[in-house]
């Protein structure tokens, strides 16, 4: 499951705050129920002759009609005479637990409850007097029991148990294997349903979190899952190792979520805390008897991208209310209230998106009709537009004499020409890129030219 990078906070009550980071995806392992198993050789020696003992996993259990030779084991040592302790899928919706002391004497348990094609945690303890089974957190079944196991050469096997030489191979998917030397309270059951494996768990001695390798990905450099106390690694078999089957995949997440649109530019407050950016944040806390519980905060943002077809703009953000500008301004275009906007004149537009509680505007888009302008009234035409270094104004007759005066989009004057030619070529040199208008004065009229410097 998750591991987190961390950095600390403190809040009051029963709870320390002791994490808030981006969160990091989370992996199981994913059995084809053909030839898929975890094998940690010889771990029985970790449990041996102890007079306690425990096993919990996530499971996602997919065999719809587990029947011999055909189970389902998920986790623990089966030898079938004195070294027994183990979960297996019984039914489609049932499972068994055994216990199987040094005497050969056997204890069962079938719990139902157990449900297809959906993750759910499970735990048999064993505290010298009962065997238990929880399921989610919630003790199902209890048995009177009693003895140890004493074998030390047992396998620990995840996604399979054997049963004189048949393999009970599991279809479905393991996170969070964990075996320990001491019976868990119904209480520390619940916190690992609430929660992930702690490394520093009392008597915990071995701990596969699964996440090795990458989700899906190609992970056939992997041979091994490792042990988190460093006891006894699981050895991969059978596994395919590439693809969303047989290979480790997304795992458990066991977490509460909360989700939320963060506007542009604001903030979204937790805990004391102001996250400013989308994405996916989590809360560790820690209560008094050092259970922890998790908070998965997910940002999203609008999407304010646009894309360009030629001359015709579109709000990738659906489901929205759009209302586009002209950039020049910043005033409303009439009627251009949908999620495209092709515009009618050269200039730079955004649009503003309305969606999800939040108003946030687009960047500025560029749209030139023609590379060469419409003739104005008196015949001036300017080209190419858009252009980079040079500007080209023709009229198709006689000027006289003429001003010309270039400004920047706030007005302000940037040069001024004198010229009775016909055709007149400006120097764009210097000029940053932008929407640039040019003023033609004659004795009879002013012209109003635009043009974007690219």
């Amino acid at each position: 499951m998750k591991q987190f990078i961390r950095y600390s906070m403190v809040t009051l009550v029963t709870m320390l705050l002791s994490v808030i980071a981006q969160a990091q995806t989370e992996n199981a392992l994913d059995f084809d129920g053909i030839d898929d198993q975890v094998e940690a050789f010889n771990a029985s020696s970790l449990i041996t002759g102890s007079p306690q003992m425990s096993i919990a996993c996530w499971v996602y259990p997919r065999n719809p009609a587990p029947t011999f030779p055909d189970f389902d084991g998920i986790i623990g040592f089966r030898d079938n005479l004195f070294a027994d302790f183990y979960l297996l899928q019984y039914t489609s919706s049932s499972i068994e637990a055994r216990f199987t002391n040094s005497s050969g004497i056997q204890y069962n348990i079938i719990s139902n409850g157990m449900q297809l094609n959906t993750w759910q945690h499970y735990a048999m303890t064993y505290d010298g007097s009962y065997l238990r089974v929880y399921r989610n957190g919630v003790i199902t079944d209890s048995v009177p029991a009693s003895g140890t196991i004493n074998t030390s050469t047992q396998s620990f096997l995840v996604g399979n148990l054997l049963y004189q030489g048949t393999n009970y191979y599991l279809d479905g998917k393991v996170d969070e294997v964990g075996l320990w030397n001491r019976s868990l309270t119904s209480e520390e059951v619940m916190c690992l349903y609430k929660n992930k494996i702690d490394i520093n768990s009392n008597g915990l001695q071995m701990y596969y979190d699964m996440n090795t390798g990458v989700a899906g990905g190609n992970n056939t450099g992997i041979g091994v899952v490792p042990d988190k106390k460093l006891n006894v690694n699981g050895v991969l078999s059978g596994f395919n190792l590439t693809g969303t089957t047989s290979n480790f995949v997304d795992g458990i997440d066991n977490s509460t979520v909360i989700t939320a649109n963060l506007c542009v530019g604001q903030s979204y407050p937790y805990n004391g805390q102001l996250i400013s950016q989308p994405g996916t944040y989590t809360f560790t806390y820690t209560s008094s008897v050092n259970c922890d519980s998790t908070i998965k905060i997910i940002l999203t943002q609008n999407d304010t991208s646009v894309t360009q077809n030629q001359n015709t703009l579109t709000a990738n953000q659906s489901g929205a209310t759009y209302q586009w500008i002209d950039c020049l301004n910043n005033t409303p275009v009439p009627g251009a209230i949908s999620q495209s906007f092709t515009p009618t004149a050269n200039g730079t537009y955004a649009v503003v998106i309305g969606a999800n509680g939040c108003s946030d505007t687009s960047s500025c888009h560029s749209v030139i009709i023609s590379s060469v302008s419409a003739l104005s009234a008196s015949g001036w035409q300017i080209y190419p537009n858009p252009a980079t270094d040079v500007i080209t104004l023709v009229s198709n007759h006689p000027v006289g004499n003429v001003e010309m005066i270039l400004s920047d989009i706030t007005g302000k004057t940037i040069r001024k020409i004198h010229t009775g030619n016909t055709r007149y070529q400006l120097q764009l040199t210097g000029l940053s890129n932008g929407v640039y208008h040019l003023a033609v004065i004659s004795e009879s009229e002013i012209i109003n030219l635009k043009f974007l410097k690219l």
